[in-house]
C-alpha cells in the first residue's frame, strides 16, 4: 500500500539537512474527505504540502496549529497537526470556492509544548502569495535558514535547512561553509529528484540521496488523522445548558452532527447527554 512520508537526511560535510515529503496518498485523503475540486486541490497542495513540514520541528508530545484568517477574500483555513505525523484541516465557510493565489489577513502558529506554557506566533500579510507562505513562517516565526519547495508535477515538497556553523564545523575536518543560495545552485538535479520521487520506498528514496552524499537520518508516515469520537461528540453537547439540551431534543430522542475536519457523522442520543445533567 502506498504512503505518504516524511524522510530527513543530512550532508555533514556541508551542514544541510532536507527533509522529503512524497504526499501523493495524503493530497488523495483531502479529496477524498472534503470532497474538494480542482479549483481547490492548487490552494489545499501549496498550503498543506507547505506547513506539513514544520512536522519537522515538533518534539514528543508537541502539536502545531497553522492558521490562515484571510480577509480577502474572506475565509479561515486550519491545519493541525502532530509530532507522529498526523495531521487534520478545515476550510470554513465550507462553500467557500474564491480559492486565491493571494491573500490579505493573518497566520497564526500556535505551539503546544508538552511541558510548559504553548507559543502564538501572528503575521500580517497584505496582497501575499499563499505558495509563500510556509517559506515566511520559517523566516520570521522560527527564525531558522531554510527553504520549502513544493512539487509542480508530483505532490511532494522538500526542506532544505541550513544548520548552524558550530553544529557542524567544529566536528567534520573538511567542513565546506556553502551559502544557502549556493547550496540550490549546486543541487538543482537533487532538489528536482525529489520533488518527483513517486515510491515512499525507504530503500528507493535513501539510494538517491546517498548519490548526492546525504546520509538518512529516518523517516515518519504523514497522514490525515482526527482525534474526534462519538464520546467527545456526547461531551460538546454536555457543555450545553439543560434548556439548549431539552429544545434539541424536545421532538427526537436522537441527532446527527457531523465532525467539521473529517466529516464522519455521529448519532448522539438524548439519553446519553441528558443523563449526567439529572
Amino acid at each position: 500500500m502506498t504512503i505518504s512520508r516524511q524522510f530527513s537526511f543530512i550532508n555533514n560535510k556541508i551542514g544541510f539537512t532536507i527533509s522529503l515529503l512524497t504526499g501523493a496518498n495524503l493530497m488523495g485523503e483531502v479529496i477524498t474527505t472534503h470532497n474538494i475540486g480542482p479549483k481547490a486541490f492548487e490552494f489545499y497542495k501549496k498550503t498543506i504540502l507547505g506547513s506539513a513540514q514544520l512536522i519537522n520541528f515538533l518534539k514528543p508530545g508537541e502539536t502545531l496549529g497553522f492558521y490562515i484568517d484571510s480577509e480577502d477574500p474572506y475565509f479561515k483555513f486550519k491545519i493541525e497537526m502532530g509530532q507522529m505525523g498526523t495531521l487534520r484541516t478545515l476550510l470554513l465557510p465550507e462553500e467557500f470556492e474564491d480559492f486565491p493565489t493571494t491573500f490579505t489577513g493573518k497566520c497564526r502558529v500556535h505551539k503546544v509544548y508538552a511541558n510548559h506554557a504553548p507559543y502564538t506566533s501572528v503575521i500580517d500579510y497584505n496582497d501575499f502569495k499563499v505558495e509563500d507562505i510556509s517559506n515566511e513562517i520559517l523566516s520570521r516565526s522560527y527564525q531558522t535558514n531554510s527553504k520549502i519547495f513544493i512539487g509542480d508535477k508530483a505532490d511532494n515538497s522538500i526542506m532544505i535547512t541550513k544548520l548552524p556553523p558550530t553544529n557542524i564545523n567544529k566536528k567534520v575536518d573538511d567542513f565546506e561553509d556553502v551559502s544557502m543560495d549556493q547550496f540550490i545552485k549546486d543541487h538543482s538535479e537533487l532538489i528536482a529528484t525529489a520533488l518527483e520521487q513517486v515510491s515512499s520506498d525507504v530503500a528507493e528514496v535513501e539510494k538517491k540521496f546517498q548519490k548526492f552524499e546525504f546520509s538518512y537520518i529516518g523517516s515518519k508516515e504523514v497522514k490525515l488523522h482526527c482525534p474526534c469520537s462519538l464520546e467527545r461528540m456526547e461531551d460538546n453537547f454536555q457543555r450545553l445548558s439543560k434548556n439548549d439540551l431539552e429544545e434539541i431534543f424536545s421532538d427526537k430522542d436522537m441527532v446527527e452532527t457531523r465532525c467539521d475536519y473529517c466529516n464522519t457523522i455521529y448519532e448522539v442520543r438524548k439519553e446519553a447527554v441528558l443523563k449526567t445533567l439529572q
